[in-house]
């Protein structure tokens, strides 16, 4: 069944296609290879700012690996890595010409726990767009047709963007892909495993680090700050605001720290004005009647901390629920190890990843807490997923994957998890992930191949439940078929 769903689409996909690798003036999430390759430049000193916070800039990144200049000191995976990110930037780099791109894609029981690596939302996918970069300015319109949408919404202008160069920023207006956090299965304040929020962006561009001696130690550093606004239509506040807001910075080479916020403010009906937004600033919030409060809101940390003497990264992400003394509280927790290295075979890079979305996750858990809230009671969501981990609140997950690239730049990925989902199926009752607490037992395996008409993905998953409370078991199986060019 799932061969015969997935080849209905075979042919019309050689018609169509785009490499994630866009020229662009952002590096977006959601390619495992290209993100493998600028892990490696990074913990070799070869990229200087900091690299977990996706999209990240194609300048910064482009100035650091064309300026390399001894390229002999460095080991043949580097050399390798450095290569391959080298083309990608040359071709980001090309200014003032206009290109086209085209996707399609079949999917089989499309999975909602996505992770770094993007996979298809929906059965069925037919995109197209045009992007443009200049000097100053930039731009991408891009359209996506798709089939049997879960939010009611067919076309969709995911990815487009309008953005202007100004000083060390770039200012942007549009629906991008966010990912920040340092995990690979998950990031706990905001990540894909939602549709890209609309949003109006401030994002530095070149990660410099201060001048003045007494903020150097920072070193360089990178900011963002993201303004959006949520469904017109929800079942607590319409057209609610989302406020997002993140630093970056590496004060030694083998360290990066993170420092993420975000928040729900505003609404129909709700108090919307600038004391509104000093109120989120400050963290007024615990303090004021409850029908004053001005919104919800999520702050924590994440740090990644690469070894010297050998191949091996320590991450962690640590997000609060709430406030306690004008700091967050109730942390929900990520945690993980990656190594890498070369072989016959190809490249490698390997991870083991715990992932846990309860509030006081390290304490005794309190269920119904993470992603939801009083006042808006739709929760931190956002076209019917968390805009936060995939696996949405009161889950925990465990999970191993496997990257290789080979020599030609084909990719396979292999991943295996284990999932407790809803573990409190009483008070979260609008969970986006299992409706009731289960047990879930998931192996997904893909592979990237390039061919002379552009690039085919292929991916097979199969997912075990054992659902609790006397519900039984069930289990599927699930695929998909990528093709994708760009037209230059």
């Amino acid at each position: 069944m799932i061969l015969r769903r997935l080849s209905l689409t075979w042919l019309p996909a050689l018609l169509l296609a785009s490499t994630v690798s866009l020229a662009d003036p952002w590096l977006p999430p959601g390619d495992a290879g290209l993100r493998h390759d600028i892990a490696v430049l990074a913990d070799r000193g070869v990229l200087r700012g900091p690299v977990m916070s996706w999209p990240l800039s194609w300048a910064d990144v482009a100035r650091d690996v064309l300026d390399v200049d001894d390229v002999a000191r460095l080991d043949s995976a580097t050399q390798a890595a450095l290569l391959r990110v080298q083309r990608a930037a040359r071709r980001a780099m090309r200014l003032g010409e206009g290109r086209l791109h085209a996707r399609t894609s079949a999917s089989a029981e499309p999975t909602a726990l996505r992770t770094f690596s993007t996979t298809p939302r929906t059965e069925g996918e037919v995109e197209a767009g045009w992007d443009w970069t200049g000097e100053r300015f930039a731009a991408r319109l891009q359209a996506t047709m798709v089939a049997d949408p879960d939010d009611g919404q067919r076309l969709r202008p995911d990815g487009s963007y309008i953005g202007v160069n100004a000083w060390n920023f770039m200012i942007s207006a549009g629906y991008m892909e966010r990912w920040w956090g340092p995990g690979w299965e998950g990031a706990l304040l905001l990540s894909s495993s939602a549709r890209p929020i609309p949003a109006l962006a401030i994002e530095r561009n070149y990660s410099d680090a201060f001048k003045p001696r007494w903020l150097r130690w920072i070193g360089p550093w990178r900011a963002s700050i993201v303004l959006g606004q949520l469904e017109g239509s929800r079942s607590d506040f319409n057209d609610v605001r989302f406020l997002a807001m993140r630093v970056s910075f590496k004060p030694l080479q083998q360290l990066e720290i993170g420092l993420s916020r975000s928040a729900q403010w505003c609404g129909e009906g709700r108090p919307c004005g600038a004391g509104t937004i000093l109120d989120l600033i400050i963290g007024n919030d615990n303090d004021v009647a409850f029908d004053e409060q001005p919104g919800n809101q999520l702050a924590g940390y994440d740090l990644r901390w690469a070894f010297r003497s050998m191949p091996l990264a320590l991450y962690g992400q640590f997000i609060g629920e709430d406030e306690a003394g004008a700091l967050p509280s109730k942390f929900m927790g990520l945690m993980g190890a990656e190594s890498w290295g070369d072989s016959r075979w190809g490249q490698w890079r390997m991870h083991a990843e715990y992932a846990d979305t309860v509030c006081k996750f390290n304490r005794t858990p309190e269920f119904g807490c993470a992603y939801e809230h009083t006042l808006y009671t739709q929760g931190y969501r956002y076209r019917g997923r968390a805009i936060g981990h995939a696996m949405d609140g009161d889950g925990q997950m465990t999970s191993a994957g496997l990257l290789l690239i080979d020599g030609r730049g084909d990719r396979w990925e292999l991943l295996l998890r284990r999932v407790d989902l809803n573990r409190d199926a009483v008070t979260a009752q609008q969970h986006t992930v299992a409706p009731l607490a289960a047990d879930l037992s998931n192996i997904e395996i893909s592979h990237s191949h390039k061919l002379s008409l552009g690039r085919v993905r292929l991916g097979v998953g199969f997912d075990d439940y054992s659902w609790r409370a006397g519900a039984g078991s069930t289990s599927e199986t699930r695929g998909f078929i990528q093709w994708s060019r760009e037209f230059q």
